[in-house]
């Protein structure tokens, strides 16, 4: 049996199992089934959760009725676009803009089971791994490990590892993975791709760069939510950045994981784009800029812009041309919102962060 990559490849089923008996030992999932399935006896739920045997059986069931029940109790509607593109039997690379630390992968989980498609494998960073307990629940749905920090050495070790890997699900496998266009996630409202994202993905290959990343039929996506739970999070954090004062305390990426799944969203929209062209990604300067660019160019027009958007704008600039995007109850909430944070610079920051889709957008 091949392990060349059990350091960083999700659960097999027989690992999934071991790892169910493990999560049905945790204080909170009486709460989280009771979440998914109101009106069924929690006894009842944990005696089905023990009986799953495999990935798919429990993407199709919990993950699903999970997503399901999220989507139904934190967004006021969730809309999308372009799953025409996504053809049965021909594995993609979703290349996403990245808001949410699980939704954005997850609401695209929901609809490939939605249609019967087999779910994607998600690459997530191993930082968000900070208890046995997550480390179970992601590795259970397909999530791979993608190393973040180390020596420069070790680090380009890594990222070769993990490019071959997911050529080897792609190319050979046939599987369809999901990766965000960068590291982290986009704190300030743009959505920009990461080149050294483009430059791991040809590194899978001994073949030339360009055929590489043409074989992984790259699809854009783009995640649009009216309302970020965690943009006060974002807006402090970007504030102390600023000032040379922020440090990461323990917890915190679970606590946006959490905040991220429970607060309110307002609408959604999930946009899937048109697969790549060879003759989009073929460059005669720099190939991972190149493509990095067009992915931008991509995902910011499939971006749906939504009323915070609009108002944020407006907001910024002292002006109320975009007032027939937004309503008085819209704005009154921004506002609220954005009082809890300190006046001055952190306020202008959260705005930014709205109101950035609509300057890419101009652009």
């Amino acid at each position: 049996m091949d392990n060349t990559f059990d350091d960083i490849r999700p659960y097999n089923d027989e690992e999934l199992r071991e790892a169910l008996k493990r999560i049905g030992k945790w204080e909170l999932i009486p709460q989280i089934l009771k979440f998914i399935y109101p009106q069924r006896p929690v006894e009842e739920s944990m005696q089905r959760l023990q009986k799953v045997q495999t990935v798919s059986e429990l993407q199709t069931t919990f993950m699903f009725d999970a997503i399901c029940r999220i989507v139904s109790t934190t967004t006021q509607g969730f809309s999308h676009s372009g799953f025409d593109y996504i053809r049965k039997g021909k594995p993609c690379l979703f290349i996403s803009n990245h808001r949410d630390i699980t939704l954005d992968a997850f609401l695209l989980q929901m609809l490939l089971i939605e249609r019967k498609h087999d779910t994607s494998y998600i690459v997530f960073g191993n930082n968000l791994m900070e208890t046995p307990l997550l480390r179970d629940l992601f590795l259970s749905n397909h999530l791979i490990q993608m190393e973040r920090g180390g020596n420069p050495r070790a680090f380009y070790r890594s990222l070769q590892h993990l490019s071959q890997y997911l050529h080897h699900l792609i190319v050979d496998q046939k599987h369809t993975v999901w990766i965000a266009q960068k590291n982290g996630r986009s704190k300030d409202g743009i959505d920009s791709t990461a080149p050294a994202i483009i430059k791991m993905l040809t590194l899978g290959s001994d073949g030339p760069a360009e055929k590489t990343l043409a074989e992984l039929n790259i699809i854009p996506v783009a995640v649009s939510y009216e309302w970020d739970p965690c943009d006060l999070m974002k807006a402090n954090e970007l504030y102390h950045r600023a000032h040379g004062g922020y440090h990461k305390v323990e917890g915190e990426d679970t606590n946006s994981v959490t905040t991220g799944i429970i607060g309110p969203k307002g609408h959604v929209h999930l946009a899937i784009g048109k697969p790549l062209s060879s003759a989009e990604i073929a460059s005669e300067g720099d190939l991972a800029e190149h493509v990095a660019g067009v992915l931008d160019r991509r995902i910011q027009k499939l971006y749906k812009l939504m009323p915070t958007n609009y108002l944020a704008y407006d907001l910024l600039t002292g002006t109320n041309q975009h007032r027939q995007h937004y309503s008085a109850e819209v704005k009154n909430l921004f506002l609220q919102r954005m009082n809890q944070l300190p006046e001055g610079e952190c306020q202008r920051i959260f705005m930014e962060m709205y109101a950035n889709p609509v300057i890419s957008a101009r652009q």
